[in-house]
């Protein structure tokens, strides 16, 4: 269902910082907030679609620990262009999204759970001295209602730090008055 918000531009965007030879090493451990994180997430329900909306790197590392203990697919939606003299310069997410496709070969998921934002996309500061990357999400960041439906999805809930982002309130906006949608903003995981 949720291949379709698979972005290839991050992974692209890592090819670009390979060919500048900059190092690209990702940490062994998940932070201690993106474990906790991780253990007190209600369990995946079908018919729900989650949205996990924070930082880059806390957004990646639970997605991956999903993905391993709980056989959770998690769509990755991050759709930036990540580049060393940008504001969304990546030197945290590309090693993380290069080594965590290494040690996800072969692994195969249980159930598709939903979608990955990085939540940076649209708060980090500009700048007039760094290309400014930063990115919104149009109605294609998210499947259409009709999509929903046919997944069998009567739900959205949203797990984020603060409040909504502009760009998922509209999309949330557009299918509340068919599906049920959640908030969850009490997860802090800055420490990632």
């Amino acid at each position: 269902m949720l291949v379709p918000w698979f972005r290839a531009t991050p992974f692209a965007a890592a090819h670009h910082y390979r060919d500048r030879t900059l190092l690209v090493r990702a940490p062994a451990r998940a932070p201690l907030a993106v474990e906790r994180l991780a253990r007190v997430l209600p369990s995946a329900d079908p018919s729900a679609l989650w949205i996990i909306d924070l930082p880059g790197t806390a957004a990646l590392w639970l997605g991956y620990l999903l993905r391993r203990r709980l056989g959770l697919a998690l769509a990755l939606g991050f759709d930036g262009w990540y580049d060393p003299e940008g504001c969304l310069d990546g030197r945290a997410e590309i090693p993380l999204l290069l080594t965590f496709g290494e040690r996800l070969r072969g692994t195969h998921p249980r159930t598709e759970a939903g979608l990955l934002l990085d939540r940076e996309r649209l708060k980090t500061e500009a700048s007039p001295l760094r290309l400014d990357n930063r990115y919104s999400l149009g109605p294609e960041g998210f499947p259409p209602l009709e999509h929903l439906r046919r997944a069998g999805r009567r739900s959205v809930c949203v797990f984020t730090e603060g409040g909504v982002a502009p760009d998922l309130g509209a999309w949330l906006d557009d299918v509340r008055p068919a599906v049920a949608v959640e908030i969850v903003t009490r997860f802090e995981a800055r420490a990632a």
